[in-house]
């Protein structure tokens, strides 16, 4: 056939290429067009360009928000919506009409959504950044499809399960930013894969196992990287070898904190272009790199705190230094002579000594200094005048004695100053709150005195609060100041936390409180003041305590809301509007209130309580006559597991050894010998939290004690004798009867205890005293056979989780402190780390310290009661919160091993708006006797978490494929909304939650067990089924369950 003649194809080029814009682009504007439906515009102004053509004939939309057009074909190529304040569950489907896109910017909105594989057909692109927002799910495995892209940056999202398979695939790739995710996976296949690329950032997420230098197959990474940030991971091993320090010559920065890596540090001659080094929060040991205190030193920025670096600190006279932190180490030695030309400066934390002289040879540049918690000792130097730059000055717990030198006064950009804890006294000087920079100021726990009212005419040695200061922290606390708390103190309008407890202050407190309208934090108590308290309305303040002075007069009522022990001890004049406050664990008449309504209140509380406390006793007389005579089971019909489980718990008080509780003297956090009602309490509490109430109508108002969860009980006020007189009963179908208390003779309380003991902290984040700890405010947060659980509020305004363990409970101290370390090295997003451990003097000082954490226990999510305060869980917040579970203790299996031995739903706390599960109580039975261990197992198989291999044991010990049991149950609870000790009526007799869910699945009735708030959607019936089969699994014989890896894995695959 003849070709056709070449003018002809020049003309048929011409005609196509000639063609209407709007037909090439009609296709791109329909795309964009059905994108904007699911896009969320609050303002309704930023997508109002997005608008469809007002005639057929147009061209690319260049002139809509966030389109960029190819000037040659009129195409889009370029998405960009970053930072507009957008959200909107979106649907990536419509972008993959746009076929020359080159860049996809999402960044900085509230988007959510998962990413549907059919991006990876969008093979034009390069760039994508998808960072801060909410989009979950996996990353399809099909973006590495995406051969020429350079840029991928999903940081700052929900993206869980495990990352992409085939990254090798992506060799143009040169930025890969998948930081603050939920991500899985091990290290060392990842970067195995990944070639040619120069920034690689995985922090904050879930990768696992240990980094393989090797050669062979991480030449291409060590060649091109220069940036490499794989902190807040759990990943182990020694990154330092021998082959390592061969490779990475182009790096430049490396951020390994907040791992669990070992091993020394070599040379870092061979890393010529190594600027940043963060390794804090590892287990490297050794001495620090040599090349420190040489002059040729390159590196800008070296952080290796909190890890376990020994020896001393050399002069350090390097002039690229900058930033240097060797904070929590064990360093000795005295200061260096010299810092080089370092800005910032953190030695807190190790075991230095010496006095401050040697500060007159540091650098001007000094910005930030920290020699907090040293074996310093001396005064602080008049001379040290070189600090011009000095913007934070801490030299908390240093043993600093002597006089305030005035020229701290002098320092004119100084913002941050704490000199806490220390020996310090005489007056205060007026220059630092006369300074226009200071914006924080602890001079807490030392021995200064004078007053501290505005300066004036007739007065020349007060405390100058200038009206111009800009003080955001006040803490004064425990001195002994004296005199009158100053009006003009409400000119410093921007405080946030005031602290002037425990000195000598006097006089009425002014109206001019009122004007702190930032106020957070108010701490007057421990004082002498008197008259009324001014009528305070900050809606921020948060903490409040005027607590052992002397006022009067009626509470405000903007002030209701805060607890009794904000108000007493202290105060016989001081009345609440109504009787009581209404706060927190309130339900308690004021003293001193002279109404005559409140004299009867407290008459009639009397008398029920005394009638209640004789009825009490008579059950217990009762029921200790029956256990004696061994008829307890025949009378009462218990079954055989009921039983073993009240003996556990109390036989061994037979002798009675009543676990010795914390005494509120003076609403502190004191231990006691008393072993009257509050051991009563402690048995009490014991019997509800496994579902054995007792009879409301038989409580005496003494017992302060008030139900609101199955396996939580809660003190409505440290003062027993005008507590709560209501108990409501447990959501559990188990028998109601009263248990038997042992009668115990009364004991006087030492009112004078304090803790004394060791008092370990496993990390620097929070450090007070044992003296701090015995002062703190407590609130009991509830009680279980380990102990009691307290919350305290520390002077500063941290707040902490305490609990108390239950004398006889724990092992020698030798062991108790070797795996108290163990267990506290936990550290993960969905466990409750512990902050540090304490061992005292007297058998009943042990106890665990955690951070307070805002939320409340799975269990009240699912069984609370009317009236709720809960909304219901949906089913996909049922499925992360599984997801969350399986992942902790996958961590503590896998990374620790360590059984968490004590799963149930009391011990998941449900933290922030996306409700993040966190577990508790884990690895306990490290610490316990072997008794304690046997009695903890038992309870858990009253309750319905044991695992039957255990039951069968004849010293059973906690396990992995024990937690995966109770895991299992747990997921069931989570799925019926029926709790695990619950007994279930049906067609063959009663039976219990895993034998009704076995039933109803083997019958082909398993929808039948799901709670029906989460039941008709088909999308629901498909999740509920993949978890019930999951939890079956679980919950199969020992040899047939599942590891935590594999649970992990199915959940993970689970789509909503």
């Amino acid at each position: 056939m003849d070709q056709p003649p070449l003018h002809f194809l020049f003309l048929l080029f011409l005609s196509v290429s000639l063609l209407p814009p709007s037909i090439s682009d009609s296709n791109d504007i329909q795309s964009l067009l059905e994108f904007k439906k699911a896009i969320v515009d609050p303002t309704g102004t930023v997508l109002s360009s997005w608008a469809p053509p007002a005639n057929s004939i147009q061209s690319c939309p260049s002139n809509w928000v966030g389109i960029t057009c190819d000037a040659v074909s009129g195409s889009v190529i370029g998405l960009n919506l970053s930072n507009l304040n957008l959200s909107g569950e979106l649907k990536f489907s419509p972008l993959i009409g746009l076929h020359y896109i080159q860049t996809l910017s999402l960044a900085g909105n509230a988007f959510t959504g998962r990413l549907v594989p059919g991006l990876g057909s969008m093979t034009t692109l390069k760039s994508i950044d998808l960072s801060g927002n909410q989009f979950y799910g996996p990353v399809p495995d099909r973006i590495t499809d995406l051969s020429g892209l350079e840029y991928l940056n999903l940081s700052g999202n929900n993206f869980t399960q495990g990352y992409p398979a085939s990254l090798y695939k992506l060799q143009n790739l040169r930025h890969l930013d998948l930081r603050s995710n939920g991500i899985w996976g091990d290290i060392g296949e990842l970067l195995s894969q990944l070639r040619n690329i120069e920034h690689v950032d995985l922090s904050g997420n879930s990768f696992t196992g240990a980094i393989s230098v090797d050669p062979s197959n991480l030449t291409s990474l060590g060649n091109t990287v220069k940036y490499l940030n794989l902190s807040y991971n759990r990943i182990q091993g020694n990154f330092f070898s021998r082959e390592s320090v061969g490779m990475f010559k182009n790096l430049e920065q490396l951020d390994l904190g907040y791992n669990a890596l070992t091993g020394q540090l070599p040379s870092l001659a061979s890393w010529f272009n190594l600027r940043v080094l963060r390794l804090g929060s590892n287990q490297f040991f050794g001495l620090l790199p040599q090349e420190i205190n040489q002059s040729s030193f390159h590196l800008i920025e070296i952080d290796l705190s909190r890890n376990g670096f020994t020896g001393s600190l050399p002069n350090i006279i390097s002039t690229t230094l900058k930033n240097l932190n060797l904070s929590s180490n064990s360093l000795s030695g005295t200061l260096p002579a010299s810092i080089g030309s370092c800005v910032y400066l953190d030695l807190s934390n190790n075991q230095l000594t010496g006095d401050l002289t040697v500060l007159q040879n540091w650098g001007e540049n000094l910005e930030t200094i920290d020699l907090s918690s040293n074996a310093l000792s001396g005064t602080y130097p008049e001379s040290l005048s070189n600090f011009k730059n000095i913007a934070t000055l801490k030299l908390s717990n240093t043993s600093l004695t002597g006089l305030l030198p005035s020229v701290l006064g002098t320092y004119p950009k100084l913002s941050v100053l704490d000199l806490s804890l220390n020996k310090l006294t005489g007056p205060i000087l007026p220059s630092l709150f006369s300074s226009l920079t200071l914006t924080s100021l602890n001079l807490s726990r030392n021995g200064f005195n004078g007053s501290i009212p505005i300066q004036s005419s007739h007065s020349t040695e007060s405390l100058v609060l200038s009206s111009y200061s800009h003080l955001e922290i006040l803490d004064l606390s425990s001195n002994i100041l004296t005199g009158n708390l100053p009006p003009d103190i409400g000119n410093i309008q921007g405080l946030r936390i005031l602290n002037l407890g425990r000195n000598n202050l006097s006089g009425m407190l002014p109206p001019e409180l009122a004007k702190l309208t930032l106020l957070e934090f108010l701490d007057l108590s421990g004082n002498r003041f008197t008259g009324a308290i001014p009528d305070l309305q900050q809606k921020a303040l948060t903490y409040f305590s005027v607590s052992s002075n002397d006022l009067s007069g009626t509470v405000p009522r903007t002030l209701e809301r805060f607890p009794y022990s904000s108000f007493f001890p202290g105060n016989p004049k001081l009345v609440f509007p109504d009787g009581v406050p209404t706060g927190n664990g309130n339900n308690l008449v004021g003293p001193g209130s002279g109404s005559r309504h409140m004299k009867s209140a407290v008459r009639v509380a009397l008398i029920i309580g005394c009638v209640g406390s004789l009825i009490l006793l008579i059950f217990a007389g009762i029921a200790l006559y029956m256990i004696r005579s061994q008829e307890l089971c025949g009378r009462h019909g218990f079954k055989s597991r009921d039983l073993k489980f009240r003996r556990s718990i109390f036989g061994s008080r037979s002798e009675g050894s009543v676990p010795a509780p914390i005494s509120f003297s003076n609403d502190r956090l004191l231990t006691s010998h008393s072993r009257t009602m509050s051991a009563q309490k402690e048995l009490l509490a014991d019997a509800i939290e496994f579902g054995y109430a007792a009879d409301p109508n038989s409580t005496p108002k003494e017992m302060g004690l008030q139900r609101s969860t199955p396996d939580m009980v809660e003190l409505s006020s440290p003062n027993p004798v005008q507590a709560s007189n209501q108990v409501q009963k447990p959501n559990r179908n188990l028998d109601p009867e009263p248990y038997p208390f042992e009668l115990v003779p009364e004991q006087q309380v030492d009112q004078t205890d304090r803790l004394v003991g060791d008092l370990t902290f496993l990390d620097s984040s929070v450090i007070f005293t044992a003296e701090e700890l015995s002062r703190a405010p407590a609130e009991v947060l509830g009680r279980s056979s380990h102990g009691t659980t307290y919350k305290a509020t520390l002077e500063n305004g941290h707040v902490m989780t305490v609990k108390w363990l239950r004398v006889g409970l724990v092992k020698n101290k030798k062991e108790f402190l070797k795996e108290a370390k163990r267990v506290g090295s936990v550290r993960h997003p969905n466990v409750v780390s512990w902050r540090g451990f304490y061992w005292g003097p007297k058998e009943q000082e042990r106890f665990i310290i955690s951070d307070y954490l805002m939320g409340d226990s799975l269990s009240l999510y699912l069984y609370e009661s009317t009236p709720r305060r809960y909304s219901r869980l949906s089913v996909l917040q049922r499925l992360r919160i599984s997801i969350d579970l399986a992942r902790a203790l996958l961590y503590l299996h896998q990374e620790k091993n360590l059984p968490h031995g004590n799963i149930k739903p009391t011990n998941v706390l449900l933290t922030g708006p996306d409700l993040t599960a966190k577990l508790t109580d884990f690895g306990l039975h490290r610490l316990m006797t072997p008794t304690g261990i046997t009695e903890q197992i038992l309870q858990l198989g009253a309750v319905g978490y044991r695992a039957p291999e255990l039951a069968d044991a004849p010293k059973p010990v906690p396990s992995f494929k024990a937690d995966v049991y109770a895991f299992g149950v747990v997921v069931m609870e989570m799925l019926t909304r029926k709790s695990a000790g619950e007994i279930i009526s049906g067609q063959v007799g009663a039976v219990d939650l895993t034998d009704w869910v076995q039933l109803c699945s083997r019958e082909g009735r398993g929808p039948d067990c799901f709670d029906r708030d989460i039941t008709g959607l088909e999308e629901n019936s498909r999740v509920l089924d993949e978890l019930l089969q999951i939890s079956l699994r679980c919950i199969s014989p020992v040899n047939e369950r599942p590891d935590m890896k594999v649970v992990v894995d199915e959940l993970c695959s689970i789509t909503i």
